[in-house]
């Protein structure tokens, strides 16, 4: 089982709620600006290390997924970099749902 702070329940929730919003974003007619991206990456962040210690890999690797370089090339980037955060979020879900089902 990967080492939680939070219950498997709840962390399931919290990320859930990190892709939820990634869909929300996505939705503005006015495209994803930059400053769309870096508030969505400081929750995520922030969710992220409320959920694993500060020990595990899990935080390191969330944001080594990166930012924006620039607001100028943003609604070209922003579409990949949120493909990228939704598929290692869903991994951190499968991952713990995969947990909850094997006894230790």
């Amino acid at each position: 089982m990967p080492d939680l702070k939070l219950s498997p329940e709840k962390a399931i929730l919290l990320i859930t709620g990190r892709i939820d919003e990634i869909k929300k974003i996505g939705q503005d007619v006015q495209g994803t600006g930059y400053y769309d991206v870096i508030g969505w990456c400081s929750k995520t962040y922030s969710v992220i290390d409320e959920i694993y210690p500060a020990d595990d890999c899990h935080p390191e690797e969330i944001r080594s997924i990166g930012l924006p370089t620039c607001s100028c090339n943003s609604q070209a980037v922003a579409p990949l970099l949120f493909e990228a955060y939704h598929a290692r979020l869903q991994e951190y879900i499968d991952e713990i749902r995969r947990s909850m089902e094997t006894p230790e």
